[in-house]
């Protein structure tokens, strides 16, 4: 064993709760709130740590710059309060951060593994109180998947928790899928924005009575009612909010660290060297690219935040000198990455594959930096209506997409939705998105042409029912509650 992993091991022990506080903080130094996906962390390792669950390895994957490290922080502190409140040792809780231990020291995790079993003084095997491994950006050392596995099936007494930047990464083996948890986290929404920057508290429950309103029901018109009886609980909310707070959030405040600059061009330049770290230090680990093909990518996402429609991957190909195939990796790649969201033409197998895909990002923050480096701030203003696509597709995605409770697919007839929905009930939702007041036509024509009953419009209209009673008009204001 080197001397170094030990020195390492024994400075992390020493000096992390200083070099982690920072990541409780806002700049003014007022502790931040905690987010959504804190609750279930609590769960694991409450559960781990009371003896009352079995549940010992967690995976938190995301993009980079949605705040893992400061989740993983957090929990550390709590963590270190719980050991008190037991009576256990602080130096059973160790975080390891792996791009400054493997990219800056040369240490692999295995080192660091075995020089902390040094340092407790005891086999894993023959511990006989908790030990909780705090793993930051895990995918820096290839083998942490062999690593981490191997310690888990050494002792029970060993909780791990592990952070990275693509869920394909974190996820790439059958063992670890098996004993492990995987707890995505996605760009913040709406209502965890405000509660960090503003300290503005959600409504207890009201996004799953909104969520639950929406696609709930069997027809629009018991949606509109549904929606109606909650209105009292909307506008209590509304009430504290700055509804200008709402372009900021979409321009930049998806991302937490954003709060932190007092000027949106900062924040897009920070983004900017975000999604070099992205196409230079996370792509080629997810896919085996050629540097010409990762040398085009910056363009390719420049294409995709500029497009006025869907361009096929043969356009695309062609505006940026590539082939298909390797366009098509590309794409594929970003999308890993947790930087893209890929969503399919609604048809037949046999269809479908002549129409292109779509593609959203999972931040409309990404798009906007990207756009104030390619256009004007008077153009940008216009593509707002893009930036509420996004987020849509965000939404969309984290609530059915990504938990296998539905299909996020588009209609890729002229003038269709933006979106359709196939929920595991066999219900189909046509789904259109406007920054103004967006009318029924475009849903209604996807309903007509894909027999689909029942339709959503997301605009600044107010709540409304068409005609038909077969759509439903939601201002932005209920849907950013979801």
């Amino acid at each position: 064993m080197h001397q170094e992993a030990l020195n390492y091991v024994q400075n992390q022990l020493v000096r992390a709760e200083a070099r982690l506080d920072g990541y409780l903080k806002n700049p003014t130094g007022v502790r931040n709130n905690t987010r959504n996906i804190i609750v279930k962390i609590r769960q694991y390792y409450k559960g781990f740590l009371g003896g009352k669950s079995d549940q010992r390895w967690v995976i938190m994957p995301g993009l980079r710059g949605v705040g893992k490290t400061t989740i993983m922080a957090q929990t550390y502190f709590e963590v270190l309060a719980e050991f008190k409140k037991m009576g256990l040792p602080k130096n059973h809780a160790l975080f390891v951060s792996l791009d400054d231990a493997v990219e800056n020291l040369g240490l692999s995790l295995r080192e660091i593994i075995e020089a902390y079993e040094v340092v407790l003084g005891v086999s894993f095997e023959k511990q006989q109180k908790p030990i909780l491994l705090f793993i930051d950006e895990a995918q820096y050392d290839p083998k942490w998947g062999v690593v981490l596995k191997a310690l888990f099936d050494k002792s029970k007494q060993v909780f791990i928790f592990c952070t990275g930047s693509s869920a394909l990464e974190l996820r790439s083996n059958s063992d670890m899928v098996r004993r492990s948890m995987l707890e995505r986290l996605y760009p913040m929404n709406f209502t965890e924005y405000e509660m960090i920057h503003h300290d503005i508290t959600p409504v207890k429950g009201l996004k799953e009575e909104v969520q639950s309103a929406v696609y709930g029901p069997a027809s629009v018109a018991e949606s509109f009612v549904f929606l109606k009886s909650i209105e009292s609980k909307i506008v209590q909310y509304w009430s504290k909010v700055d509804e200008l707070d709402i372009n900021h959030y979409l321009e930049v405040g998806t991302f937490p660290f954003a709060l932190n600059y007092p000027d949106k061009n900062q924040v897009y330049e920070a983004l900017n060297t975000l999604i070099d770290k992205i196409i230079n230090t996370d792509v080629p680990r997810i896919g085996s690219l050629k540097i010409e093909t990762i040398a085009m990518m910056r363009r390719l996402l420049y294409l995709l935040a500029d497009a006025n429609d869907t361009l096929a991957v043969s356009k695309l190909a062609a505006l940026i000198g590539a082939n298909g195939t390797t366009l098509a990796g590309a794409l594929e790649v970003l999308k890993d990455a947790e930087c893209l969201i890929k969503i399919p033409p609604y048809g037949s197998a046999t269809s479908s594959v002549k129409k292109p895909t779509k593609y959203c990002f999972m931040s409309p923050a990404l798009r906007a930096s990207l756009l104030s480096i390619t256009g004007s701030n008077g153009t940008i203003a216009t593509r707002r209506g893009k930036y509420w696509e996004d987020i849509v597709a965000l939404h969309l995605y984290r609530e059915f997409a990504s938990k296998r409770a539905g299909t996020l697919l588009y209609d890729p007839s002229q003038g269709g939705a933006d979106f359709i929905l196939q929920m595991l009930s066999g219900q189909e939702v046509a789904i259109e998105v406007g920054s103004g007041e967006k009318g029924t036509a475009q849903v209604a024509q996807s309903m007509k042409d894909r027999g689909i009953t029942r339709g959503v419009v997301i605009s600044s209209r107010e709540l409304s029912l068409s005609k038909d009673e077969k759509v439903l008009l939601i201002p932005f204001s209920y849907f950013l509650l979801m």
